[in-house]
């Protein structure tokens, strides 16, 4: 199964090596030898963006070997947690220094089960999280034909060819990087790897000195760049600009199609879920003025519809429902212990999204809200139940409900508490568990929580109460 077109090319920033044809070959081909000494089972692959690290994850595809790709950063607590839940066969990490936890022992390339390791269903090909750092997150199952289904409908959806040149601009262990490194290499295009960080010069430079033509952000970095006073005209080399993620303010989105717009670029906004391998539908770039609201339509071989109260899956307009995503691209269910790997395709190819949704006259879908408390802040999916007990433990002391301000910012309300200081050090110690930037998390007192009739909590009570209070400071 091929992964990558006859053309396609890894170019190293740091060092300006390009690898394409026979030497790609060749260095994916090394790290196949890494991989034949590790037992069968699970393979756990922390993954920096470096040249090495792409041909690995590159040669465990072709071998059919199951990845969990992880955080390089990740946190010895997390990293052993996976352990325990997952048995994995492997660490695959060469040059790690810390010693292998009990069950496993250090060779040249990592750690290395002792014993047997769990199971895997053979169609399996990845575990991506579904969540950015609050701990014991569940796993997506992908398997490799829906991870190259997607790439291929990326591939069409913005009309991707080998000429193309993509930097890295967004975390590989994350769905919507690993499909702009999965779209482009299966286009036969070029992929600058950096791990420069998106604001500064050094990633910017990086786009000049290689001619990149695409960049691929979430809406907060957008609006971090944007603060900056950065336009995307300063990079006469750039002709594609897509973006995923939370919802995007519409004067920005304004500001950037008219500026990549003068040079005769394009701008793509664009939705989707790791649960679907990333992304599931594209707001074509000529008609984005007239739709700034909507997310677009189906990404190519895919189709949407909305699941109304009477449980009917319709595309009429203006019905107002869950949003249902279908097509091959679809996971093949969680996994949240060693169990759940062997396990074949629960999903069938249907994602029920958890997003409400409507569509307009020609089809074009309009996200209006989401049925369970996930929140996306700053391109994360955060489980805003998961909030209220890292709240728990920062200190806050009574109740603590958390609601998400049209994803820009988790707001706590904490019942009973009146001392600003005390609400300060909530605030940001959450965003320091959250990794988030500290203004993205606010903590409220509230002299006592709405409750419904029933005796729940009134969460839209609180939503508007959230909007209110920003409008007000």
């Amino acid at each position: 199964m091929n992964t990558f077109g006859a053309n396609a090319c890894l170019i190293d920033a740091a060092s300006g090596l390009s690898l394409r044809g026979l030497t790609l070959e060749a260095r994916i081909h090394a790290m196949e030898n890494e991989l034949h000494a590790m037992p069968a089972g699970l393979i756990l692959l922390p993954a920096p963006w470096t040249i090495d690290t792409v041909c690995r994850y590159l040669a465990a595809f072709r071998q059919g070997r199951a990845l969990a790709l992880l955080d390089a950063g990740i946190e010895p607590d997390t990293l052993m947690e996976l352990i325990a839940r997952f048995e994995p066969a492997g660490l695959w990490q060469p040059g790690i220094d810390e010693p292998a936890p009990a069950g496993y022992r250090n060779v040249d390339h990592g750690w290395i089960r002792q014993t047997g390791a769990a199971d895997v269903h053979p169609d399996l090909a990845l575990l991506l999280t579904t969540s950015g750092s609050t701990g014991a997150a569940r796993m997506v199952r992908l398997s490799r034909r829906g991870v190259l289904a997607n790439a291929e409908a990326i591939v069409g959806a913005l009309a991707i060819t080998d000429a193309e040149i993509a930097p890295t601009s967004l975390p590989f262990y994350l769905g919507y990087g690993l499909s702009v490194l999965n779209s482009h290499l299966l286009a036969g295009a070029t992929v600058v790897v950096n791990a420069y960080p998106v604001i500064g010069a050094d990633f910017w430079a990086c786009v000049d000195r290689y001619g990149a033509t695409s960049f691929a952000a979430v809406s907060h970095t957008y609006e971090l760049l944007s603060r900056l006073r950065w336009t995307p005209s300063v990079h006469p080399s750039l002709r594609t600009m897509t973006q995923s993620g939370s919802r995007m303010r519409p004067e920005l989105i304004g500001q950037l199609v008219r500026d990549v717009g003068r040079s005769g670029g394009r701008f793509f906004l664009m939705y989707g879920q790791t649960e679907a391998t990333a992304r599931m539908a594209v707001l074509p770039a000529h008609r984005i003025m007239e739709k700034l609201a909507s997310v677009g339509l189906p990404v190519p071989g895919a189709g949407l519809s909305v699941r109304v109260e009477s449980g009917e899956l319709t595309r009429q307009p203006d019905l107002v429902g869950e949003v249902v995503f279908r097509g091959p691209g679809v996971m093949m269910g969680y996994a949240d212990t060693a169990s759940d790997l062997v396990r074949g395709d629960d999903s069938r190819g249907v994602l029920h999204t958890g997003d409400i949704g409507r569509f307009d006259e020609e089809g074009y879908l309009y996200l209006e809200g989401r049925l369970k408390r996930i929140a996306k802040l700053f391109g994360q999916r955060i489980n805003l139940d998961a909030v209220e007990r890292i709240a728990a433990e920062a200190g806050a002391e009574g109740a603590t409900i958390a609601v998400s301000r049209n994803d820009e910012a988790i707001v706590l309300w904490c019942e009973g508490e009146a001392e600003p200081q005390r609400l300060e050090l909530v605030s940001r110690s959450v965003a320091e568990r959250l990794g988030v930037n500290r203004h993205g998390v606010v903590a409220r007192g509230i002299d006592k929580l709405p409750l419904l009739r029933n005796g729940k909590i009134d969460y839209r009570s609180l939503v508007r109460a959230a909007i209110e209070d920003q409008a007000a400071t």
